[in-house]
């Protein structure tokens, strides 16, 4: 009885194992398309007129974090990449892209952008 029940045991072992590698190839294609699809919105491509200027400012200044909305204002406003305002924070730039992400995460959320 005692070999069944280990037999068993490991059965649902490789299970678990084989849903989890599952899980985790969706999380990480779900969130290589959406970071394809953040890096289409290149803040330095980006040319507002002075309507859409005062829209974005809007949105940005809706942001509920300090930081969110001085990076925000920074990339979008100003035109700086992500590498000049971490250096400029003294934080990495994949701390400076996290921020950018959740901001825009937010705003889509709540305006729906």
């Amino acid at each position: 009885m005692s070999v069944i029940l280990t037999l068993s045991e490991q059965y649902r072992q490789r299970l678990r194992q084989a849903s989890w590698r599952m899980q985790y190839r969706a999380k990480t294609r779900l969130y290589h398309e959406n970071l394809s699809l953040n890096e289409q919105i290149h803040p330095v491509s980006v040319k507002f007129d002075d309507m859409n200027t005062v829209i974005v400012q809007q949105w940005i200044d809706s942001l509920p974090w300090e930081k969110a909305r001085y990076i925000m204002t920074y990339l979008y406003m100003e035109g700086q990449s992500e590498q000049e305002l971490a250096a400029k924070l003294h934080i990495s730039q994949q701390a400076v892209n996290r921020w950018k992400r959740k901001s825009i995460q937010f705003l889509s959320q709540t305006s729906n952008l």
